[in-house]
């Protein structure tokens, strides 16, 4: 087994995947005061939710290069602290979806 593919291989992927780690890294440069486990945490989403949103931006629209690089950054900025309210929001409407599929289908009692 050559080694040249896999090394090759990890490296595209830690490229693609630095300016989500470094948008991670600057968004907690802005909050001090973070545990260590709050730091590990916003790495992990920051840098996940970047790098898979990122592949969808890029799949949708074609984008490529420094463009992708740059949604990376910015999608890692937020993600963390995004992550909590669109959660919150997912759960509130679909919490809320028997509700509004029954007053819509099921004929109203008078």
């Amino acid at each position: 087994m050559e080694l040249r593919p896999v090394l090759e291989t990890a490296a595209e992927f830690l490229g693609s995947l630095s300016p989500s780690l470094i948008g991670s890294a600057v968004a907690q440069a802005w909050k001090p005061g973070l545990s260590y486990r709050q730091r590990f945490a916003q790495w992990a989403i920051g840098s996940t939710v970047s790098y898979y949103a990122t592949l969808a931006i890029v799949a949708l629209t074609g984008w490529g290069g420094l463009v992708s690089q740059s949604i990376g950054f910015g999608i890692a900025l937020l993600a963390y602290d995004a992550t909590p309210k669109l959660a919150k929001a997912a759960i509130d409407t679909l919490a809320s979806l028997p509700a509004r599929l029954a007053d819509r289908f099921l004929p109203k009692k008078d």
